[in-house]
């Protein structure tokens, strides 16, 4: 069994002027050369969901599982596709990673990354993300 570290996280996503920070706790756990931190998101109107985040050298792969479920992989340079799965329906994700930096030592540390959205085809926004996983 892999021991299981609790861990801060913090997720700040920039798109445009816009930025959102989601803040959790959750657990970190290695398995191989891979770190996963699997966390609950905080409730909302579209029920609990469990999100899991694979971080690898060259990738990253986020898994969403419950009421939302969705996968989306960003691997630099390259377009990826994924999904979004709620209730009312399913939208059909793609992601163009541009850049993808991790300062992050076993799962601890800082990930940043940057990639074009397209939904259903059509070009859905710009994105910055900053993952920030703390020792609790």
């Amino acid at each position: 069994m892999t021991a299981k570290q609790r861990v801060r996280i913090r997720i700040e996503s920039r798109s445009g002027s816009e930025t959102t920070v989601q803040k959790a706790r959750g657990e970190l756990y290695r398995k191989g050369d891979h770190s996963y931190i699997r966390y609950e998101e905080a409730p909302n109107e579209l029920g609990r969901t469990v999100t899991l985040i694979k971080l690898e050298t060259d990738q990253i792969r986020i898994i969403r599982q419950g009421d939302v479920q969705a996968e989306q992989t960003f691997v630099p340079g390259e377009k990826r596709a994924g999904f979004y799965h709620t209730p009312q329906g399913r939208l059909e994700l793609e992601t163009e990673t541009h850049e993808l930096t991790s300062e992050a030592v076993h799962g601890i540390g800082v990930t940043r990354w940057s990639y074009d959205l397209y939904a259903s085809g059509t070009h859905a926004g710009h994105y910055r993300i900053k993952l920030l996983i703390q020792e609790e």
